[in-house]
């Protein structure tokens, strides 16, 4: 089980303690205590069920694009390059402002995009206050992050993921077993279940469901930004409990493009010098869509 921490019920300085602790180990924990309206999260939801249920005919009319914009049907993505294509479908929406979105017609989805919007205003709110407490975290000053997240490249991803089929390939599943790439995850996910994070010692443990929460974990560039203190674990999705469908949205919180990012100053020590060199988040993303991306 993944740590749970209640955002409304501990001062900062605990909770930072607590998210340091969780991603020292498991690098995954859950929030609940966030403020984000239901409606919000329900809204979301909805639009995702009402664009899957869509003909595949009329979910092409927006195939993803060059920006990362729009659908990818099933078989588009293999984020375990070493295992088949992953059993899932989803919806890209990015920042307008660095690139536009696909958005499907309104008058066939009616309120799709309002929909969509909010809940992605909503997570870039929630993924500010996550690192504002990560800062306190890791001993640095408050609004450090800032000059990194002046505007950031944050996506949105609207998933189904259909119930396992019989006919599915060997190690062929519904997501295959990746790290995330950029600085920050928020998970929202439906009963269904499937969601599993990997072990230090190898095994794979289950992420129930909880009510209300959002599942939290850092990705390759948090990693690296913290020298390797904080831990981009491999996770997956096994969608074959009951065969029913899953149902999630994940919110990417990656920074600007042109961020350079090096080993944080209070990550590094006599002890533990920089492990790695500078890079630009931009390149890492550009170099992991080509990595993971089966069909173009």
């Amino acid at each position: 089980m993944i740590p749970v921490l209640d955002l409304a019920a501990a001062p900062p300085a605990e909770l930072a303690a607590r998210i340091d602790e969780a991603l020292t180990g498991t690098g995954f924990f859950a929030v609940t205590g966030h403020g984000v309206p239901d409606a919000v999260v329900l809204g979301g939801f909805d639009a995702g069920r009402r664009f899957f249920a869509l003909p595949e005919a009329t979910k092409e009319r927006w195939h993803i694009d060059a920006n990362h914009r729009g659908f990818d049907p099933i078989g588009w993505q293999a984020l375990d390059p070493a295992q088949p294509p992953d059993l899932k479908e989803s919806f890209y929406l990015g920042v307008e402002a660095i690139a536009p979105n696909r958005w499907p017609d309104e008058a066939l989805l009616p309120g799709f995009r309002a929909a969509c919007e909010a809940y992605s205003a909503a997570m870039r709110a929630l993924a500010g206050r996550l690192l504002g407490l990560f800062e306190l975290a890791l001993g640095l000053p408050a609004g450090h992050f800032d000059a990194f997240t002046r505007h950031p490249t944050c996506t949105t991803r609207l998933l189904h993921y259909p119930p396992q089929p019989a006919t599915a390939a060997p190690g062929q599943i519904g997501c295959g077993a990746h790290t995330d790439w950029g600085a920050l995850t928020l998970l929202a996910q439906s009963d269904a279940g499937g969601l599993q994070v990997q072990h230090a010692q190898g095994h794979w443990l289950d992420v129930p469901p909880l009510p209300g929460a959002y599942v939290v974990n850092i990705g390759d560039m948090m990693q690296r930004w913290t020298n390797d203190r904080w831990r981009s674990t491999v996770h997956r999705v096994v969608n074959r409990f009951g065969g029913r469908e899953r149902w999630s949205i994940a919110y990417f919180f990656d920074l600007d493009a042109e961020a350079n990012i090096l080993p944080l100053p209070t990550c590094v020590s006599a002890q533990r010098p920089a492990r790695y060199g500078p890079i630009t988040a931009g390149e890492h993303l550009v170099a992991m869509y080509k990595k993971t991306t089966v069909v173009a």
